[in-house]
């Protein structure tokens, strides 16, 4: 057994001589000792004579530098290109552009938000009556097509972005027809919706082919609108006053010529309260 005496290393034996070589090593740990000492003394005077960002006076306290007296450091590169960052913005307050009104829609609360995008694009959306509640709910986009505008997909993949972008899922989709309208023809099917729990079987559309427009939405009601319905609503869409110089002038100016006969006379629009 090997024990430790005063500082040196004896093996336990019956001469109680020292252990050959110990005190070489006694030695050598005394210099490992000092050398240890030494870098430690060295890596402490170093660090405090660093100046580090974020730390206050040398009393012994640290304080974090408040975030508003950083500066943003310049991004030449970032600064010299031509486009604008590729997001869309609420347009606060819109003057709305389009009108619907109808029997079914005059006494429902209604709702108008617009919104913009920096490559172009514009969709305003017009809804009316509440969609947990069990009547009519209406949601109607009609998007003026940017260079932001999304590559060509299938119904399905359009109504679930979409319908995702309004916080709407899709639990249900049916089979797909098609309806005449005075924008050209109309995309319409059945669809199963879900919004915060609340799960309603409605009718969803669109139309791709409006020379650079979409106009698409979905009507939910306690009874199946049917096409025609959907036909005859998208029938008393109209421009309102704000719009009289706007592209959209033009291109309502031409589907007026194809109104349905059986969806009758349209009435003056009352555009829903901008947001």
């Amino acid at each position: 057994m090997t024990f430790t005496a005063s500082g040196n290393i004896y093996e336990n034996s019956r001469s109680g001589e020292p252990e050959p070589g110990g005190r070489a090593r006694r030695q050598r740990r005394k210099r490992v000792s000092v050398v240890s000492l030494v870098l430690t003394v060295t890596l402490v005077a170093g660090i405090a004579a660093l100046k580090v960002p974020g730390i206050g006076p040398g009393n012994g306290d640290a304080f974090l530098t408040p975030p508003e007296t950083y500066v943003a450091r310049p991004t030449p590169a970032i600064d010299a290109l031509d486009d604008k960052p590729a997001i869309w913005t609420t347009i606060p307050a819109a003057e709305p552009l389009y009108g619907l009104r109808t029997r079914e829609l005059i006494d429902l609360p209604a709702r108008y938000v617009a919104r913009e995008h920096a490559l172009g694009g514009r969709e305003d959306v017009l809804a009316f009556g509440d969609y947990h509640d069990e009547g009519l709910h209406l949601r109607l986009s009609i998007y003026r097509l940017g260079r932001e505008a999304p590559p060509a997909s299938t119904f399905f993949v359009d109504l679930a972005r979409r319908s995702a972008e309004a916080g709407v899922g899709i639990t249900g989709m049916g089979r797909l027809t098609m309806e005449d309208t005075k924008f050209g023809p109309a995309e319409i099917t059945d669809v199963r919706l879900n919004h915060e729990g609340t799960e309603r079987v409605c009718q969803a559309f669109r139309q791709t082919d409006v020379a650079g427009w979409q106009i698409s939405g979905w009507f939910c009601d306690s009874t199946p609108v049917e096409p025609l319905e959907i036909a005859c609503f998208l029938d008393h869409l109209a421009v309102t006053e704000a719009a009289r110089e706007t592209p959209a002038a033009a291109l309502f100016a031409a589907a007026n010529e194809r109104r349905r006969p059986e969806c009758g006379g349209v009435p003056q629009p009352v555009p829903p309260k901008g947001e």
